[in-house]
């Protein structure tokens, strides 16, 4: 392994959860993919989670940097870890969240900007694995998210826009948007699950993320778009919720969705330019 330039930097940040830190060290310390280093930023926490990352620390020679500090939230946490990372490839997976036994050997990092895969959601009434689309559009951000427990992003989209720490839930899936709809970076779905997802974590309170997804779309977007957005989302909530995947897989609703955004947003860049 090239400690020096790893393929992966996996990034753990943590805050009073050492139960679920263990386990997440666990199932990272099981991998037999050897090509990544791991960076675990802490919130200053007083659990015995500082004893546990530095038992973790004479464990394995992977560890290349951590801390223990106070911060501004989770994202002012994963932004820290990437101004620390040099893999080619970066990975967050937090405290509470497991690899799948021996997934990174699996998976063909080639250099597609954005690769993900399905998550298992443990936790609540009861598990459940929920696949990710082999196409993400849109339709499918409008209302969802690809969770970065289970997806690899190249480390160049990091460089000139990190996570905006003005939002507590989504600033992850305003990142996806940007790069993959606004930027159209390439992207690929690996049919298999990458990791067990803590379904129990603040991030699955979906009216709080709704609220906050309406707050960047109105800050960042022309009024035209956003109302597009809007009803969209509307549509989705009525009886036309069935009708709207339907026409998203023909190649002339795509095209014509894609233009329409696509100039919208162009538009409203322009003149964010010249205020």
């Amino acid at each position: 392994m090239n400690i020096e330039h790893p393929i992966l930097s996996i990034i753990t940040v943590n805050y009073n959860n050492n139960i679920g830190l263990i386990k997440t060290l666990e199932s990272i310390k099981t991998q037999t993919f050897s090509s990544y280093e791991h960076i675990i930023i802490d919130a200053d926490s007083k659990d015995g989670s500082k004893e546990t990352i530095l038992k973790y620390k004479k464990e394995t020679t992977h560890l290349t940097y951590w801390c223990s500090e106070p911060d501004k939230g989770i994202y002012d946490g994963m932004n820290k870890g990437i101004e620390k990372a040099s893999g080619e490839y970066i990975y967050f997976l937090n405290s509470g969240d497991c690899l799948i036994e021996n997934i990174l050997q699996k998976i063909f990092f080639d250099g597609t900007d954005y690769i993900y895969g399905d998550i298992k959601f443990i936790g609540g009434k009861k598990n459940r694995i929920e696949k990710a689309p082999n196409k993400v559009d849109l339709v499918f951000l409008l209302t969802k998210s690809l969770p970065h427990q289970a997806c690899f992003i190249h480390h160049k989209l990091f460089e000139d826009k990190k996570y905006d720490t003005n939002y507590k839930i989504v600033a992850d899936w305003i990142h996806s948007m940007q790069c993959i709809i606004f930027k159209e970076c390439s992207y690929k779905h690996i049919p298999c699950v990458i990791a067990e997802y803590d379904s129990n974590g603040v991030s699955s309170d979906y009216t709080e993320s709704q609220h906050e997804r309406l707050k960047w779309l109105r800050k960042n977007l022309s009024t035209p778009l956003y109302e597009a957005f809007i009803e969209l989302s509307e549509l989705q909530r009525s009886a036309f919720r069935d009708i709207i995947p339907i026409l998203n897989k023909t190649r002339k609703f795509q095209k014509r969705a894609k233009k329409v955004v696509m100039f919208l947003y162009k538009i409203n860049s322009i003149l964010t330019q010249h205020k």
